[in-house]
Parts: C-alpha cells; sequence; structure tokens
C-alpha cells in the first residue's frame, strides 16, 4: 500500500528519522516565524502580512501527536518516556530562555524578574501565574499536556489501544466545550490553564496518522479521523489563537490541507519535501521556535530604527541570524545533551538491573554448588 512501514530503512535514511516529516516540521517553524516577523507589525504593508503562519502551530500539533505514538514503540518503562522527553525538550529550552533573558534585560530592563524567568524554565509558568517570557512558549504547555495525556494512558496500560483512549478524551473535552454555559467560570478557568482542550483534536489526527502508516488502512480509523477533523472545525473559536486572525472558513480549509498533506505523506507521495535544507530546517526547528519571537522582533525593529534599511532585507538577515543560533543550540546543547541523558540513564538502569540481579546470582551459585 506504499506505507510508511513498507518503506523500511530508506523513509527513515540513515539517521532513522522520516524525512518528510522533519522537511514539515521546518516548514511549520518557518511560517510561525514569518507570521511573527509580518503580523501587526508598522513597518510591513498589510498586503503582505503572513497571517497564516498562525496556523503552523496546528502542524506541529499533528507531527507530535504521530511521532510520539512511534516513540513508544521504542520505550520499555514509562521511565524512559519522562527522560527521554526531558532530555530532548529541556536542555535546548533552558538555554534558549537564558539567550532571550539577556534580551529582555537589554530591552526591558525594567520588567526583568530573575524569578519570572526561573519560573518560566518550567515551562508551564501559566500554572504558577506568570507570563511567558517569549511569546512562543504557549505553545509548549499544551504539548505538556499532551505528554503527561500520553504518560497517564501508557501507565494505565492503555497503550495498545491508544485509539479508543483518544476518542474518549475527545468526547470528554468537546462535552465540557458544549455544556460550558452551565459552568463558566470553571470553563474560563479550564480553557486558560489546560489549553490542550482547544487543540487535541490535531494531536489525536497525528495518531490517526501513524495508525494508518502502521497498520495500515482501516475504516475505523478513517471515521476516527472525519470526527477529529470536524471537531478541529468546532473548536475553532474555542479559545486558540488562529480564532483572532483567520475566519473559520480559512481554518478549515488550512486544517483540511494539513491533513492531506499528512494523508499524501504516510502513503510516500511527499518524497519531494526531503531536501537538505528543509530536512535542517526541521532538525533544528525546536531551537528556531524558541528563540525567533521576543529577539527576532528587538533585533528587527533596532535594525529599522538606526539604519533605516529596507523592511525586507532587514527581516531575511534576521531569518538567517535565527537560524544560525538555532542551529549552534541543536549542535551544541540540544543534540549532545540529550544523548548525554539518554545514555546516563541507560548506563544507571544496566547498574540497577546487574544489582538486582546479583544477590539471587549468589543465591542460585550457593544452591548449585550445595548440590553437586
Amino acid at each position: 500500500m506504499g506505507q510508511i512501514s513498507s518503506h523500511g530503512k530508506n523513509a527513515y535514511g540513515h539517521s532513522g528519522r522520516l524525512q518528510e516529516l522533519d522537511a514539515l516540521r521546518g516548514l511549520a517553524a518557518l511560517s510561525v516565524v514569518l507570521f511573527h516577523y509580518t503580523y501587526n507589525q508598522p513597518h510591513i504593508d498589510p498586503d503582505f502580512t503572513f497571517r497564516y503562519g498562525i496556523t503552523g502551530v496546528d502542524l506541529f500539533f499533528m507531527i507530535s501527536g504521530f511521532t510520539i505514538s512511534l516513540s513508544l514503540n521504542k520505550i520499555s518503562h514509562w521511565k524512559n518516556f519522562v527522560v527521554y522527553r526531558f532530555g530532548r525538550l529541556y536542555p535546548a529550552f533552558w538555554v534558549c530562555v537564558l539567550i532571550t533573558s539577556v534580551f529582555v534585560l537589554i530591552y526591558d530592563f525594567q520588567h526583568f524578574k530573575l524569578s519570572d524567568i526561573l519560573i518560566n524554565m518550567t515551562m508551564v509558568p501559566a500554572y504558577f501565574g506568570i507570563e511567558d517570557l517569549d511569546g512562543s512558549y504557549w505553545t509548549l504547555a499544551i504539548e505538556f499536556a499532551f505528554y503527561l495525556w500520553i504518560l497517564c494512558v501508557y501507565m494505565a496500560g492503555k497503550i495498545e489501544n491508544l485509539e479508543l483512549s483518544g476518542i474518549l478524551t475527545l468526547a470528554v473535552m468537546l462535552a465540557f466545550h458544549f455544556f460550558r454555559p452551565f459552568y463558566p467560570s470553571l470553563y474560563a478557568l479550564v480553557v486558560t490553564k489546560i489549553q490542550l482542550i482547544n487543540h487535541f483534536p490535531l494531536f489525536f489526527s497525528g495518531i490517526l496518522f501513524y495508525q494508518f502508516s502502521y497498520k495500515g488502512f482501516s475504516v475505523k480509523y478513517l471515521l476516527l479521523m472525519i470526527v477529529s477533523v470536524l471537531a478541529s472545525l468546532y473548536l475553532h473559536d474555542k479559545g486558540g489563537r488562529a480564532m483572532y486572525l483567520i475566519s473559520d472558513q480559512e481554518h478549515m480549509l488550512i486544517i483540511l490541507f494539513y491533513h492531506a498533506v499528512f494523508a499524501l505523506l504516510i502513503y510516500g507521495k511527499m518524497k519531494f519535501l526531503a531536501k537538505r535544507q528543509l530536512v535542517f530546517l526541521g532538525t533544528i526547528s525546536y531551537s528556531l521556535y524558541l528563540l525567533h519571537q521576543y529577539m527576532g522582533r528587538k533585533i528587527i525593529d533596532s535594525l529599522l530604527t538606526y539604519t533605516h534599511a529596507n523592511s525586507y532585507l532587514v527581516i531575511s538577515l534576521v531569518v538567517l541570524l535565527n537560524i544560525f543560533l538555532a542551529y549552534i543550540v541543536t549542535r551544541f546543547i540540544e543534540i549532545p545533551a540529550n544523548g548525554y541523558i539518554r545514555d546516563s540513564f541507560k548506563k544507571a538502569s544496566r547498574r540497577s538491573s546487574i544489582a538486582t540481579l546479583r544477590p539471587m546470582d549468589i543465591s542460585n551459585s550457593f544452591h548449585n554448588h550445595s548440590h553437586p
């Protein structure tokens, strides 16, 4: 059927990664960057504002649903999941927070608070009543909540039937939205603090695309996908950022487009995306996303104020600067730190296993020697 699973090693290249998915991740990150650098900016012609870039986060959420489903097949214990997610996310995030903090110190000294920076390093400052240091960080709390959901499903032993857990969760979330007039105060609190409730269908679509690609076509999966898409459309005006920037019709078309792209991808029809430049963007996309907004916009404003250069030239230069810094963080922080944490955990797990087995081995040895 031309699914990813039938592509074997070639689909993932030598690194074991699906290159088309990396390319999509890179394009999603670049679209968000261009959105933040052009939307509501006085130096940009409104006709050239890339407001649709806000939906790049929708694509990120779908990719997360797919990749997390994939990674669950590679772990043997919930501790692996926690450690691997921590190693993948936090070291690079902490460095990007520190870099952004330097720019806050320079450009907004009167509002610089060390306590706010430390709380931001939790990745969920909203739970402590603190604003995100960088405007882009709002999606991290959503990803964090999704990982907690996956962890709960895994620990409950329901991962083999992940789609059932997903549809039940989706039903509860939709019911919570539908009956909101009965609990307005609770509703306002939940949609603010647990924003996953506004975006879960996109993660669920990613999970379902994983099921399609590794278990084959199923009418059940197709019906669940239709429900997921309809749920995403229903939630357009329930709290997501896109509701303030694009119409529900525009959002519907974009979400349908993303689903069509994913469908083509899992059936091997998007190989043209596996270009070195796009895959590179996907590799650095996490750091690029974390660094670009506050720092980039401050640099753009400064350059335009003091040089009066062409706006689009300045934006292009700052995009390249962000890509370079994201590469540095990815190359020298994210990848080595992630590898070190994983290796250290594996070594600790092996030592723990040996220590656990050793008394039993001694007992068995004594028993064998006592009874020749």
